[in-house]
């Protein structure tokens, strides 16, 4: 079982409610978007505010203070 604390739960959780395809995104690349590895395209950006269930343009102003 997944612990539900993990991004694994996170990305299943969202596919299962019908919000994303299964394969939406990895776990591996949620975690460098979310350790600031990785800077998401704007397509991974909208595919995380519908997993977030939160308007994109809220999303890009609240991450927007990351990207300087």
């Amino acid at each position: 079982m997944t612990k539900r604390s993990s991004r694994d739960y996170f990305i299943n959780d969202r596919s299962s409610m019908g919000l994303l395809p299964v394969d939406w995104i990895s776990t591996k690349t949620l975690s460098n978007i979310e350790n600031g590895r990785n800077l998401p395209s704007l397509i991974t950006l909208k595919k995380l505010s519908i997993a977030l269930e939160i308007d994109f343009i809220d999303l890009v102003k609240e991450i927007e203070k990351y990207l300087y």
